[in-house]
């Protein structure tokens, strides 16, 4: 008898990606809910992974915020910020995921721990990195004459439903 495997679908309505940035008066999220994903399964384990979200698609609650990071991140000329895995090694629940991470036309590698965990039917991979926003020509916005935190928290999880 026979056993096929078939690798679990993309939930782009539960996954998301969210950026912290602080500046000296206050911190502030904006996160994206329109996450696109393209993944290569073996069995039950991810392979390799491309993410993609638009620039324009991250919300603060704040469109005032949101339109100035748009002008900041030129997304008319770069819309997109990506990420293709190179390397993706388990250890137990842990994966050490390693890829090219393209921010404002720059492309570095990044690595980073990613948490796997099964709830019911479903697949959770969640993690976060660090960026550096003069390391890819990004001019920190600034209030008041004050310059945010060049360091910037990516937290993301992506969601993917067993068939």
């Amino acid at each position: 008898m026979s056993v096929f495997f078939h690798a679990p679908t993309y939930d782009v309505t539960s996954s998301s990606i969210t950026y912290t940035m602080k500046h000296k008066l206050h911190a502030w999220d904006g996160t994206s809910k329109q996450v696109n994903v393209a993944s290569k399964w073996n069995g039950d384990k991810l392979e390799q992974i491309s993410v993609l979200a638009k620039v324009s698609s991250f919300n603060s609650g704040l469109s005032s915020r949101d339109s100035h990071m748009i002008e900041v991140l030129d997304a008319l000329t770069i819309p997109n910020i990506t990420f293709s895995s190179t390397s993706i090694k388990y250890n137990g629940a842990d994966i050490l995921a390693t890829g090219k991470l393209q921010f404002h036309g720059v492309t570095k590698e990044v690595q980073f721990v990613v948490r796997a965990r099964k709830d019911n039917n479903q697949w959770l991979y969640e993690g976060e990195f660090p960026v550096l926003l003069e390391s890819y020509n990004v001019k920190r916005p600034s209030l008041l004459f004050v310059k945010a935190d060049d360091l910037v928290k990516i937290r993301f999880v992506l969601v993917f439903k067993d068939k």
